[in-house]
């Protein structure tokens, strides 16, 4: 329910960006906090886990009056139905378009006035359901979001996270590390985050791709962008 709700506030965020900023502005994209944005997967990955179960269920109830041929036709069918729906699901709300950012909070580790080069760290942990039985969770490979999976006491968990090997260093002047400083607590890095479902379901696997595709090292408070690159187009 609260992804609907977040997907209905991305409508009319729209509507109001459409009547306020030029046309070349980003369309159909939304600002969101860690804990949102991961509402926003968990739902979409709920649709997709739920296809590739349903599946999984029909491949092991082949009836005793069924021939292998009309067992094989019916698990056809039944994998271009769920494929389908999946498809009509990302359509209907658009997933492929949108684009969504997610605040990451920043840590100003160290500055080396020397070399103008400054550490920076985020403690931000993206939670995102861990791959499963019938479903992966996947990110690309790319040089500053990673995808982390672990076991913990039996249980497994999964984060995106900003990338710490190596640390990210900001090359930046004295004053201007000087004015990042005095406002850390305003600092944070703002990562733009998109779906790619065109491998939602495939053979028996379901498959959620988060695709991280712009980062940028941002003043929360005033808008301010100290630094923003390109990730994965």
């Amino acid at each position: 329910m609260k992804f609907f709700l977040i997907i209905l506030a991305i409508g009319a965020a729209a509507c109001n960006l459409a009547a306020q900023t030029p046309l070349e502005a980003p369309e159909m994209e939304q600002t969101l906090t860690a804990d949102e944005y991961s509402d926003v997967v968990k739902s979409v990955w709920d649709v997709i886990k739920k296809g590739a179960d349903d599946y999984q269920d029909e491949t092991i109830t082949r009836s005793e009056f069924e021939t292998a041929s009309e067992f094989e036709a019916r698990l056809q069918k039944r994998h271009n139905d769920i494929a389908a729906t999946i498809q009509t699901f990302a359509e209907s709300k658009k997933i492929g378009q949108r684009l969504f950012g997610v605040w990451m909070q920043a840590t100003l580790v160290k500055y080396n006035a020397d070399t103008q080069i400054y550490t920076v760290t985020s403690p931000t942990k993206i939670i995102v359901p861990p791959s499963a039985q019938n479903i992966t969770t996947a990110c690309p490979q790319n040089p500053y979001i990673i995808l982390s999976e672990k076991n913990e006491k039996g249980y497994k968990f999964a984060h995106l996270l900003l990338k710490t090997k190596p640390e990210y260093s900001w090359h930046v002047d004295k004053e201007t590390a000087r004015k990042a400083k005095n406002n850390e607590g305003n600092m944070f890095f703002k990562v733009w985050f998109r779906f790619d479902l065109s491998q939602a379901f495939t053979g028996t696997q379901g498959q959620i791709t988060i695709i991280p595709v712009k980062i940028s090292l941002m003043n929360k408070a005033d808008s301010t962008t100290f630094w923003s690159d390109d990730i994965i187009k």
